[in-house]
């Protein structure tokens, strides 16, 4: 795996709030804000690893199929093969693939866009919805739901932290 890039003192003082709500066992929502390329990307690499390091799972959504490459490429570097995608667009085969890897606890790191809220991680420390303003968290057909709703009652309900992204909020 490839090395962290070193934070900023602002992203230092967010990952450290992060990370002792994540040794607490606590559940809390964080609102990371911070333009695009502001180095988000890189404080939600850290608070994953320290997920991981307290023997937690990650949820990672972005708003889009498209950036989920793009994000995974970059989650790779850093965790191999511990991050698994799940998207609509995958073929059943790669759908079953992946829920079995997460099914037996192989895939540690999920990301996709919304619907990978629902992926069946067991010890779940920590969600990241990264652009949370964005409209496509929303399902508007049949069975509709917000994906940051489920993902706040998802974080209370297990004890994890809730990590919305922003430019915008």
């Amino acid at each position: 795996t490839v090395s962290d890039h070193k934070l900023t003192p602002d992203q230092e003082d967010s990952l450290k709030q992060i990370v002792e709500t994540l040794k607490a066992h606590s559940s809390r929502t964080y609102l990371l804000h911070g333009v695009t390329a502001s180095g988000k990307t890189e404080v939600y690499v850290h608070a994953i690893r320290a997920c991981l390091e307290e023997r937690r799972t990650a949820i990672c959504l972005v708003p889009e199929i498209a950036l989920t490459v793009q994000v995974r490429n970059y989650f790779r570097k850093r965790f191999g093969e511990e991050i698994v995608v799940v998207h609509s667009h995958m073929t059943p085969r790669e759908r079953f693939n992946s829920w079995t890897r997460i099914r037996k606890g192989e895939a540690k790191i999920v990301l996709g866009p919304r619907s990978a809220i629902f992926a069946p991680l067991e010890n779940l420390g920590l969600i990241i919805i990264d652009e949370e303003q964005e409209d496509t968290y929303k399902q508007e057909e049949s069975p509709r739901y917000h994906a940051v709703q489920v993902a706040r009652w998802r974080a209370e309900s297990e004890k994890a932290i809730l990590v919305l992204g922003s430019a915008t909020p």
